[in-house]
């Protein structure tokens, strides 16, 4: 049995396992096994796991989206392990590799409501022309193309209809081509933004999502680098800056619960969790915040658990 640890990140909701490919028989097997536990339909439920290897110097992870597919990098879902790993070793800052890249996930301020933060350094952004093959998505509609590592896509729009999101967005993943990111600025320092995932679609936030946007809120001119700016979502609300193109995200990693599973066997109808009570109150205290502030500027997220 292998124990597996549930965390969110603003509601985007990742599974924790010490758990690495090759501990599977197959590529098939590892997808099934995915496909199985984050199947809301089934006995437990989620937006993807990140598997890890803590026994290396640098502790190594690999992200797999809830369809099966492998991800680079899932921003909210490293928030989570990275605190995973602050809190068994009993440190303040710890770096990890996701695919091909080096992430700084160290120790944010405990808000009044007792939520855990953690601040995450990511690689410098890469800028992109945006391909013509976009084009026909929206001829009106121009796009910031850049990468996280992830690739994104991101457009500033005036009113978010979901709609338009998730049709564009589902035009992309047919072509297994970038995230698509809806971002609606409301002053300098206050957005919205909404993602749909390759892999995943709509989540209630999406980590890489909001690094994306808020470079590319940068790029366009909209606030300086260094300004942290609060980028609101269906799930909740984290803040990100830059500095020289190097974004870094401040968000909650809030432990969900904790359960025993065989990966090499089906998931029974019924699975037992130890659930972290005090974490999920704490941060519903804190997510009103957000909630009235989506409700105050009428923003509607239907598909938002």
């Amino acid at each position: 049995m292998t124990e597996i640890l549930k965390a969110h990140g603003s509601k985007n909701d990742i599974f924790i396992a010490q758990l690495t490919p090759a501990d599977f028989r197959t590529d098939a097997d590892l997808r099934e096994f995915v496909r199985a536990l984050c199947d809301r339909s089934g006995p437990l439920g989620g937006d993807g796991i990140y598997f890890y290897d803590a026994a290396r110097a640098t502790p190594q992870a690999w992200f797999v989206n809830p369809d099966g597919s492998s991800a680079e990098f899932c921003g909210n879902g490293m928030r989570c392990l990275g605190r995973v790993i602050l809190d068994t070793h009993g440190v303040a800052e710890a770096v990890i590799q996701s695919g091909s890249t080096s992430y700084t996930a160290g120790r944010g301020p405990v808000t009044p409501e007792g939520v855990q933060q953690i601040r995450l350094e990511h690689p410098r952004v890469g800028f992109q022309a945006t391909r013509t093959t976009v084009e026909d998505l929206d001829p009106a509609v121009s796009f910031t193309a850049l990468t996280v590592p992830n690739p994104h896509l991101i457009t500033l729009v005036d009113k978010y209809v979901e709609a338009d999101l998730v049709a564009m967005g589902e035009i992309l993943a047919r072509r297994h081509g970038p995230n698509l990111s809806f971002l609606l600025p409301m002053t300098q320092d206050d957005i919205f933004v909404r993602t749909f995932e390759r892999g995943a679609g709509l989540t209630p936030s999406c980590g890489s999502g909001m690094v994306a946007a808020r470079a590319a809120y940068s790029r366009l001119g909209r606030a300086p680098q260094d300004l942290p700016v609060t980028i609101h979502n269906a799930g909740g609300a984290a803040t990100v800056s830059l500095r020289d193109w190097h974004p870094v995200l401040e968000g909650n990693a809030t432990y969900v619960y904790r359960a025993e599973v065989n990966p090499a066997a089906p998931l029974p109808a019924a699975v037992e969790v130890e659930v972290f009570a005090e974490e999920a109150a704490a941060y519903s205290a804190f997510d009103i915040q957000n909630e009235r502030w989506l409700d105050t500027h009428h923003i509607d997220t239907p598909s938002a658990r």
